[in-house]
């Protein structure tokens, strides 16, 4: 079997039949390949990447502060704001709300903070345009 740099989760692994045993994300052979037919799609799919791979270090490093349980459901979240926005309808703030699976309590994490940048531009402009 192959060592292969999962796009999930972004670690080495060796692929259980095409399941990454880390981030349990399926892997098929264009998720490798890295052809996109845009540059838009590329920037669409590291966004996504960004995401899960966050997602997935929440659920791997969460312990709950409440009852010290350590799983959890992670879900994202996207809100408009106030003025102009919450007409048009723009939702530009993202969040990942990540819920205890003993005791319930919820936790809400900014993945601007988490990933020290700006993200959700692409969706923000797909937003104006649908």
């Amino acid at each position: 079997m192959e060592e292969v740099n999962c796009p999930w989760c972004g670690e080495q692994v060796i692929l259980d039949s095409t399941i990454c045993p880390l981030c349990k994300h399926e892997v098929l052979p264009e998720h490798l390949s890295g052809k996109e037919s845009s540059a838009v799609a590329e920037e669409g799919l590291q966004d996504e990447l960004e995401e899960e791979a966050t997602a997935s270090q929440l659920m791997n490093n969460y312990t709950c502060a409440r009852c010290g349980h350590e799983e959890c459901n992670v879900q994202e979240v996207a809100m408009t704001g106030t003025g102009i926005s919450k007409l048009l309808d723009i939702q530009h703030h993202h969040y990942f709300f990540v819920s205890c699976l003993q005791c319930g309590k919820v936790d809400v994490y900014d993945p601007n903070v988490l990933e020290a940048r700006k993200r959700g531009l692409l969706g923000t402009g797909m937003d104006l345009f649908l």
